[in-house]
């Protein structure tokens, strides 16, 4: 270890490399990989947004509308690599070989925590266009308002025209950058990794 030869050269300190780690553990470093974090401008329109669904929750549990928080996952059969403390050789993972990856559309009502979900093979916007269809079959009357991110599924071209065609349902477009901290939906995918009975009906 790099470290631990400085420590001996510099400082004359020799300690084990169960020793540098535990100390650096106890100070809080941890080993993991970096993560990329392009410069993005704060959204101007953040303050309103957050604004329109706190009015929007307040109508749902006064039981003047209904509002779900929508959101899109994909899930990879190949398991994601990070960075570890090896010792010998370089460790390796056993793999099925191929990878096959699965799209999931997930839909929370904010009132009564009632889940919506549905998977395909492919994320495409006609496969998010029924998803919407089955929400609004379920809350048939009164104004629906959905919480959708900007990324690219929400904002084709086929999902607008459905909306369009569908005047009581109202969409309540999430902070940019910030989807992880206001959608509660990312919430269900981390801890769940997607998995265990996704592809139901609702639960």
């Amino acid at each position: 270890m790099l470290l631990r030869a400085f420590l001996a050269q510099r400082f004359r300190l020799v300690l084990s490399c169960a020793s540098v780690r535990r100390y650096l553990h106890q100070m809080g470093w941890r080993w993991a990989r970096p993560r990329l974090a392009p410069a993005r401008k704060p959204d101007p329109e953040a303050a309103a947004k957050r604004t329109a669904l706190q009015e929007a929750f307040a109508e749902a549990r006064q039981g003047l509308a209904h509002l779900l928080y929508v959101d899109e996952s994909d899930l990879h059969l190949l398991p994601l690599i990070r960075c570890m403390w090896m010792k010998g050789p370089r460790r390796r993972i056993p793999t099925p070989g191929t990878t096959r990856r699965r799209a999931f559309f997930g839909g929370l009502d904010a009132v009564s925590g009632h889940w919506f979900s549905a998977d395909h093979e492919r994320k495409l916007a006609v496969h998010f266009v029924a998803f919407l269809q089955r929400l609004a079959l379920a809350y048939p009357t009164g104004t629906l308002y959905l919480a959708l991110d900007n990324a690219p599924t929400p904002t084709a071209k086929v999902v607008g025209k459905w909306l369009a065609a569908h005047p009581r349902i109202h969409v309540l477009w999430l902070p940019k950058y910030a989807a992880h901290e206001v959608n509660p939906v990312e919430r269900i995918w981390g801890p769940t990794q997607v998995g265990g009975g996704c592809g139901s009906a609702g639960r």
